[in-house]
């Protein structure tokens, strides 16, 4: 009999240092704690969540459901036989049956699904969006090498950077220029063919990752494009979507997977489940493309055979294990994702456009702000109806400090991060301050030849869920707002 830990042990558990409680603070690099946090007005789910009351019940549940059975059956039995029971439910709110030929892995975080998707296809060249907008270990994890220095499984890795035998090469192309407008459409479909063009006549096999969305909450590139590459040269281009925001609706979710793409989702941004919890979803002809190819043993850092659908070749140098804390954050996130599921179209739409109106309003009225602008989230090549998920759910701005002469001076990147910090965790010198989390600040151009990054208000999905009351989502747009406020207070506080 195995005993198991607490859930919140196991919770920062089976994951990298990014998700190590700091000895001191009891936060983790998000700035999260393993605890939910009744005192913290929660908008940054573009970036990480704190665990709701909701999530942890949900965990504890199953955490006490995992001891039980554990006293007659192995660890990794139990924790096999638990992910399969979490892989059909996943798949069955996202509309999925089992006539639709889609199976699902699961992995840490959404950095080791791009490392397993490498792995797994070993393309000659990835061409994907400026990692800046997803995840800074994107180039390493589709490249062949180790993004951390620790890892999922293993903890430790080898000193080389190189994980196994397959190495790839990487083209990144910014989506935004250097004020941080979007780039034309145009111009980002003339380069990536190009590029595409190029490898593809010299017989390379490709990976083209669609960012569904980014940090900042661009589509990138567009839909339309990548199926006209994928569609003139089928055999040699594939196509991740990299959904790990999960801000799609169930049909789009589909209409990608009916594209052969698999789409690589997380729990714990949009969903609101905490950090590290991550899924890919496999359409048949993905996993056809990769018939035969066995992952290297090196990539047993990063994940178990029992982690993916029974039945595939890929695992068989891959050993089996158990990840409790894998499973007890996925749960949390299907607390969520439950609730979310059971809402129609009708519950969702009045929130979303009520949040957005409030904030464009107070971003434009305000010196201290600048809005970072976004196009619509474009879809329609995927031929399925407009839902939810075409409305905004991520605000990034750019923050300025008004000084006393009527001039605005835009915020260097080291004190938007400051700003970041003072929000979650105020100073002694303001001690009544409330507690606001947004999103981590990101790389957004220049103003004034100065590198300046926009930090971010999101809605999330415990947020439409709770919003059903009408006096809770006024409260949700008050916060948001009076998280603006704040957030100028402070930047006038700064002193050169």
């Amino acid at each position: 009999m195995m005993p198991l830990p607490s859930t919140t042990t196991l919770l920062v558990s089976g994951g990298d240092s990014r998700i190590t409680p700091d000895p001191i603070t009891g936060l983790n690099k998000y700035g999260c704690s393993t605890e939910p946090d009744t005192t913290l007005a929660a908008l940054g789910s573009s970036t990480a969540s704190v665990i709701s009351e909701r999530g942890m019940a949900a965990a504890n549940a199953l955490r006490e459901k995992c001891a039980a059975l554990l006293m007659h059956a192995t660890p990794d039995t139990v924790y096999e036989q638990q992910l399969s029971a979490l892989r059909s439910e996943l798949l069955s709110l996202c509309g999925i049956n089992e006539g639709a030929h889609v199976d699902a892995l699961f992995a840490a975080s959404g950095t080791d699904i791009h490392l397993l998707v490498g792995q797994w296809l070993q393309p000659d060249l990835t061409l994907m969006i400026d990692p800046a907008e997803t995840g800074s270990g994107l180039a390493a994890a589709l490249t062949g090498k180790h993004f951390s220095t620790d890892s999922t499984c293993t903890g430790g890795v080898p000193t080389t950077a190189h994980l196994g035998q397959w190495q790839g090469a990487l083209n990144t192309f910014a989506a935004r220029d250097r004020q941080g407008h979007p780039l034309d459409a145009h111009h980002i479909e003339t380069s990536l063919t190009t590029a595409v063009e190029s490898a593809a006549k010299e017989n390379k096999r490709l990976l083209l990752v669609l960012t569904d969305v980014c940090k900042t909450g661009l589509l990138f590139p567009g839909i339309s494009v990548i199926q006209r590459l994928r569609d003139q040269w089928p055999e040699q281009i594939h196509v991740l979507v990299d959904a790990c925001q999960f801000r799609l609706s169930p049909q789009t979710i589909r209409a990608y997977l009916a594209q052969g793409f698999c789409v690589a989702l997380t729990g714990s941004k949009f969903l609101g489940g905490p950090t590290f919890s991550g899924a890919l979803l496999i359409p048949q002809a993905f996993s056809l493309a990769c018939e035969g190819r066995m992952l290297d043993h090196a990539v047993g850092a990063y994940s178990y055979a029992n982690e993916w659908p029974s039945g595939y070749s890929a695992t068989r140098h891959l050993q089996r294990g158990a990840n409790f804390g894998l499973l007890l954050r996925w749960e949390a996130a299907m607390a969520e994702l439950r609730l979310f599921s059971a809402l129609e179209e009708a519950q969702l739409q009045p929130f979303l456009h009520r949040f957005k109106e409030a904030v464009d309003t107070y971003l434009e009225q305000n010196s201290h702000f600048e809005a970072v602008p976004n196009p619509p989230l474009d879809r329609r090549s995927l031929g399925c109806p407009p839902a939810w998920d075409n409305e905004q759910t991520i605000f990034p701005f750019i923050v300025y400090q008004c000084l006393e002469n009527g001039i605005r001076r835009p915020l260097a990147r080291k004190a938007s991060l400051l700003v970041y910090q003072q929000l979650q965790h105020p100073p002694t010198s303001r001690p009544k301050q409330r507690r606001f989390q947004l999103g981590q600040p990101v790389l957004c151009g220049e103003r004034e030849g100065m590198p300046v990054s926009a930090l971010r208000l999101c809605i999330s999905a415990p947020m439409l869920i709770d919003a059903q009351d009408p006096v809770i989502a006024e409260k949700m747009i008050n916060d948001a707002l009076a998280a603006l406020d704040c957030i100028a207070e402070i930047a006038d506080s700064f002193r050169d």
